[in-house]
């Protein structure tokens, strides 16, 4: 995990797991066909409530869904009842030696212990599986975007897979792969998405009513200004797959 992101982030999102569930959204489908081409059984750390989980049933794949909070399990659970979902964390997969194709995760590598996941995935993947990682990263062109940015306490300029502390990768086992896309946001459904992100959850709640507010008030702003009632946010789903070498 980046140093400078506070460890107990990464155990709030129970906090609020239906409006995760609502308002997160999923990699796009070119993203999701990079990541896991030719995957049959699939396990996915860190599952969440399920954006990646319902993109991987719709290709017929079985998937292993592996999350630690028990509260955006039973989420997942709910809305996707064909995966077969495990209460554990992504360095203890609760699967046997070389079972799954690949192992997946979406916006979460960052949050697991780094050594002891990388053995966990060695342990499970069958002879020519992989590791497929994927980020939503913010790529701003219009100044409304921009000044969204500002808004993000992260203030996401790329993703973790860019920064120090992502894993002891070698060049020549690992491809990656960028996908832009533009994602339909209005006013109450960004708001709605902002206030899941585990900085603002841990916000002190005036200051965390604050950072809402201004960034409702930006996207209002955006659709007045094009007489519409929700504007394109665009973002690059920044992709990376490691095949481990025999």
């Amino acid at each position: 995990m980046p140093n400078h992101v506070d460890p107990r982030r990464a155990l709030v999102f129970g906090q609020v797991a239906a409006d995760y569930a609502r308002f997160r959204p999923a990699c796009p489908d070119a993203a999701v066909d990079w990541l896991t081409d030719g995957a049959s059984v699939v396990a996915e750390l860190g599952a969440g409530t399920g954006q990646l989980t319902g993109k991987l049933l719709e290709r017929a794949m079985t998937v292993h869904a592996v999350e630690p909070d028990e509260r955006m399990l039973a989420v997942l659970r709910r809305e996707f009842p064909a995966a077969l979902a495990h209460h554990e964390s992504a360095d203890s997969i609760p699967l046997a030696d070389h079972s799954v194709d690949a192992v997946v995760s979406a916006d979460a590598w960052h949050w697991f212990p780094v050594e002891e996941t990388v053995a966990e995935v060695r342990r499970v993947l069958r002879p020519g599986g992989w590791l497929g990682l994927a980020w939503n990263v913010p790529a701003p062109q219009s100044t409304w975007e921009f000044e969204l940015a500002g808004v993000d306490p992260d203030k996401k300029e790329s993703s973790p897979a860019d920064r120090a502390g992502f894993g002891p990768f070698p060049d020549d086992e690992s491809t990656r792969e960028n996908f832009p896309w533009a994602w339909p946001v209005d006013p109450e459904s960004f708001r709605g998405y902002l206030a899941t992100n585990s900085a603002l959850i841990m916000m002190e709640p005036g200051e965390r009513q604050e950072r809402l507010d201004a960034a409702e008030v930006v996207v209002r702003h955006a659709c007045r200004a094009l007489g519409t009632t929700s504007v394109a946010m665009h973002h690059t789903a920044a992709c990376f797959r490691w095949t481990p070498a025999p």
